[in-house]
């Protein structure tokens, strides 16, 4: 009975001995397969990764490279890319975009992978890949970029037309409708361009370009509320010359159709610029110490004078303005409005709940000025005063003139007497005065004027 004991026992230990065996050479075999595979793959890329887009599963340094510039890099810079926007293709050159990369790198990236880890964990990224994606870096000729940018924005950007008003032969008032501007993002633009590049996108690049839609400053919306005519005031051109009307129908032309919106200033000088031969303006008679000399631009003062006196009407304020030195013919005392490039504007700022709308133009030897706005203002009138209240008589000096014969005088400079005036303004509200107010207080200064006396005895 023990020596069947002592058999058995044998017996066992040899099969668990071959089990052991087996089960060693098993791990043997494992492990050499791992030291193998961990081995053969120790110079390659591990399976799943990209450069670029690429698969460079299984390729050395040198066949990722070759693979990289050959299947992307090459044909990127042969190809170029398009660039498309709302429909428009425009083909950028990336010989020229590209002025550098670093393909060695980006390889070496990938090469790199999971070559750290441990023995088991290598072998377990060979049999099931890693999904792992590396981007070549890329250096740019940004001045290119700038320029290919540029060039779609000039095609893409586009200024907001305001609306406008249109006053119809029959007198009607017409809306035109504003127009949405566009603004290419340029700089969202550039990365766009950039980040597809690197993405591994070769010979067709669809980028939708990032444009924002611009508001107009003044939309139809806004002056739908303009229904009446505010105020209106006319002066005559019937004693103008031919040079000195076609400065002012030239002024007319440059403020007709302005729009002041609520809180807004008006400047005469802005909207009607310098007055030069370039421009279109011609030699006039233009008042200058007292005397009239041809000027550039002569008679347009008419323009800021009209346009000043339909402005007191239509109840706005007055911010800036200066009289003539002499007064006007066209105008009474007080009333008028000089002008000088880069030295005196007239000004006034829309202090009204609503937009304001101007009309100016020539017809009939008359120069004609109208302030539109809404028809709720129509309760209000205003009357306008001016009131002078000193006269300054100009002195006329005598001189005896030898090369003139006795008896005969000759006026060599007209006088002209001085005034002192004062302007004032009442609202009336459904025709209750509700405001008073001095507008301005003018000083005309007097011109002396001096006639020559003759001495000399006639033969």
């Amino acid at each position: 009975m023990a020596s069947r004991r002592y058999q058995l026992t044998r017996a066992a230990k040899i099969t668990i001995m071959q089990l052991f065996i087996c089960f060693v050479g098993l791990i043997f075999g494992f492990m050499w397969e791992i030291y193998d595979q961990n081995e053969k793959w120790d110079k390659l890329i591990y399976p799943g990764i990209k450069v670029a887009g690429i698969d460079l599963s299984g390729k050395t340094k040198e066949e990722g490279i070759n693979l990289i510039k050959s299947g992307y890099i090459d044909a990127l810079i042969q190809n170029g890319a398009n660039v498309i926007i709302n429909g428009r293709t425009y083909i950028m050159d990336c010989s020229r975009l590209i002025s550098g990369y670093d393909v060695d790198g980006a390889v070496d990236n990938a090469i790199a992978a999971g070559k750290s880890l441990s023995f088991l964990n290598k072998y377990q990224l060979i049999k099931q890949g890693m999904a792992k994606e590396y981007d070549i870096s890329f250096k740019y000729n940004d001045r290119y970029l700038e320029e290919f940018v540029g060039l779609i924005e000039s095609d893409i950007n586009t200024e907001p037309a305001n609306a406008g008003i249109a006053i119809t032969y029959e007198g009607n008032i017409e809306i035109i409708e504003d127009v949405k501007g566009h603004k290419l993002q340029a700089g969202r633009l550039g990365e766009h361009i950039k980040e597809n590049v690197e993405s591994g996108a070769i010979g067709h690049i669809a980028i939708e370009a990032p444009v924002e839609e611009v508001e107009a400053s003044v939309t139809a919306g806004q002056l739908h509320v303009i229904d009446t005519k505010l105020s209106s005031f006319s002066t005559s051109l019937a004693s103008s010359s031919a040079s000195r009307t076609h400065n002012i129908e030239l002024a007319a032309q440059a403020i007709n159709g302005s729009i002041l919106m609520p809180g807004q200033t008006f400047s005469f000088n802005d909207h009607v610029g310098e007055r030069t031969k370039k421009r279109g303006y011609v030699a006039a008679p233009v008042l200058e110490d007292g005397n009239y000399k041809p000027g550039i631009g002569g008679g347009i003062c008419q323009v800021s004078t009209t346009l000043y006196r339909a402005a007191l009407d239509s109840g706005v304020k007055i911010i800036e303005r200066r009289n003539h030195g002499l007064p006007s013919s066209y105008i009474g005392l007080g009333l008028d409005a000089t002008v000088s490039w880069g030295n005196i504007d007239l000004k006034f700022q829309n202090t009204l709940d609503y937009p304001i709308f101007i009309e100016a133009y020539a017809k009939e030897k008359n120069l004609n000025i109208n302030m539109y706005s809404n028809s709720n203002l129509s309760n209000r009138t205003y009357i306008i005063r001016n009131k002078v209240y000193a006269k300054i008589p100009a002195e006329i000096k005598i001189f005896e003139d030898p090369d003139l014969p006795k008896g005969r005088t000759v006026v060599a400079k007209k006088g002209s007497d001085g005034y002192k005036v004062k302007v004032t303004r009442q609202t009336y509200e459904k025709g209750i005065l509700v405001n008073s107010e001095t507008i301005s207080n003018d000083y005309y200064r007097p011109i002396n004027g001096i006639i020559k006396k003759g001495i000399r005895d006639e033969i």
